[in-house]
Order: C-alpha cells, then sequence, then structure tokens
C-alpha cells in the first residue's frame, strides 16, 4: 500500500498531507493523557517494540499493479494498544523511515499515513469498539472479545484502506480507476486475512502477559462477563 512519489496528482497530495499533519498535532495533544500517567514511562520502551514489529511486518511487500504495493499494516493493532491518535503517530513515523529506504515515496508520505494511520488506525479502531459493544451482549470473557473485534476490524479496516489508496491513484490518472481499485482491494482481500489473524493473535498475547498495556479498554467500552 505504500505509494511512490510521482504517482499521485499534486492537489490530492497536497490535501493528504493537510488532513494527515492536523490529525497528527491533534493526536500529538491526546496522546499527552496517556503520558500523565504515573507509570507512562513503562509504556516507552514497549511503544518502541510495537514500532518495530510494524517496521517488520510492512516490510514484506508484494508488488501490485500499478507501481504501489501490498503487504499488512498494523495500524489497528496500534490503536487498539496505545489508542487511535498514537496509531497515526507511530505509523508516520514508521513510513518515514521506511521512506528513506525507497519504500514509499516521501512526497506520498501524507498519503500513505491517511490511508495506513487514519484509516488502518483510526478508522479500524472504532470498528472494533462497535464489534466489541455486539459481543458485550455474549457471555465471553472481555480478551477474546477484544481478540475477536480485533481480527475482524483489522481484515475490514486493510481492505477498505486499499479500495481509498485505489480511488487516490486513479484521481492522479495514471491508471484507470477500475483497474486501480480492483488490483488493490483484491490483493488486500487475501493480505487481509493475515492482517486479522496475526493482529488478533498479538492482542490476545498481551491480554495473557500484560494486560495492563492495552490502554483503549474504557474507549472501547468493554463488558467483562
Amino acid at each position: 500500500m505504500h505509494i511512490p512519489d510521482g504517482l499521485l496528482d499534486p492537489i490530492t497530495t497536497i490535501i493528504l498531507w493537510i488532513v494527515s499533519i492536523s490529525i497528527m498535532i491533534l493526536g500529538y495533544f491526546r496522546m499527552g493523557n496517556i503520558f500523565e500517567e504515573e507509570d507512562s514511562e513503562k509504556l516507552i520502551p514497549y511503544i518502541g517494540v510495537l514500532a518495530a514489529v510494524i517496521f517488520a511486518f510492512q516490510f514484506v511487500n508484494y508488488p501490485v499493479p500499478g507501481g504501489t504495493s501490498g503487504h499488512l499494516v498494523g495500524g489497528t493493532l496500534v490503536a487498539i494498544i496505545l489508542g487511535p491518535w498514537a496509531s497515526v503517530i507511530v505509523l508516520f513515523l514508521i513510513l518515514v523511515v521506511q521512506s528513506l529506504f525507497g519504500d514509499g515515496g516521501i512526497t506520498a508520505l501524507g498519503a500513505n499515513t491517511f490511508n495506513m494511520g487514519i484509516i488502518g488506525g483510526i478508522i479500524g479502531f472504532y470498528i472494533v469498539v462497535l464489534l466489541v459493544k455486539l459481543l458485550n451482549n455474549t457471555k465471553l470473557k472481555k480478551e477474546i472479545k477484544v481478540t475477536i473485534a480485533t481480527g475482524i476490524g483489522s481484515y475490514i479496516a486493510i481492505v477498505f484502506a486499499s479500495f481509498i489508496c485505489g480511488i487516490e491513484i486513479a484521481i492522479g490518472g495514471a491508471i484507470p480507476m477500475e483497474i486501480a481499485i480492483l488490483s488493490m482491494v483484491f490483493w488486500h482481500v487475501i493480505i487481509g486475512l493475515g492482517e486479522g489473524i496475526i493482529s488478533a493473535l498479538i492482542v490476545y498475547y498481551i491480554y495473557k502477559t500484560k494486560p495492563e498495556f492495552i490502554t483503549t479498554e474504557s474507549i472501547m467500552g468493554v463488558i467483562e462477563n
């Protein structure tokens, strides 16, 4: 899903930069609440490890016709653990480093952050919130609820992000709309299965080892049965 330089038209590039920067500024102030807590310093190395894991995820790329790529994203996973606003900032920092290695364009950072951080992270998170609320009507334990919701939400988010990415590419005129969308969605429907399974397993593992690192339970409205 990494869009390279030169594939988007200037207007789309600028608009997505503005949106992404605005959301990151808002996210910066929202994240401040996390670090006001007494044990917040314990989260700092954890954030670094999580960023490294997502960085490694995204380096396994599958070429998609049209010049972009398909890969795991991890935005929803970051959002579940650290919060939806943090996911945008973490994904942006990962994308900056990757762009220096030629994986995604520097001018396209706004678009890539929008797709993977905002759609993959924020929208993915609120899909999970909706699913958790539905699962609150069951007798499942909270870790099972969040695990199931994370798997499904991650899958939906990555497929939706690929759909939006296809539209962005097509607007630039480099590839016809139907080909751009079909290529992106087709591969991410498959890749999304891995995204959902891996994200769900990581969340379940954290619940079993360090449940306090799931910082979003109050936002998700998790009810333990």
